[in-house]
């Protein structure tokens, strides 16, 4: 696995970690979290294509995007 890429795909990962810790709040309108979050991941999925880096790391990246946008669907509803 790259150093670099790897290093840029788990920094990523710990801001969209960072962004989800406290859950979007009904009590204020326009909390951008998730979005911010799915933003981090969509960046992370876009590093992750590197050919050197394991496909599982990939794969996780796809699940933690599909569980964001869950989270989002949730927060809209």
């Amino acid at each position: 696995m790259s150093a670099a890429p790897a290093d840029r795909v788990r920094t990523l990962l710990l801001r969209a970690d960072n962004l989800l810790k406290n859950r979007l709040d009904p009590a204020r309108p326009g909390d951008d979290r998730a979005i911010r979050a799915r933003a981090a991941l969509q960046e992370a999925a876009e590093v992750a294509q590197d050919p050197d880096l394991d496909p599982r790391v990939r794969e996780l990246v796809d699940r933690r995007i599909a569980a964001v946008d869950l989270l989002i669907g949730d927060a809209g509803a």
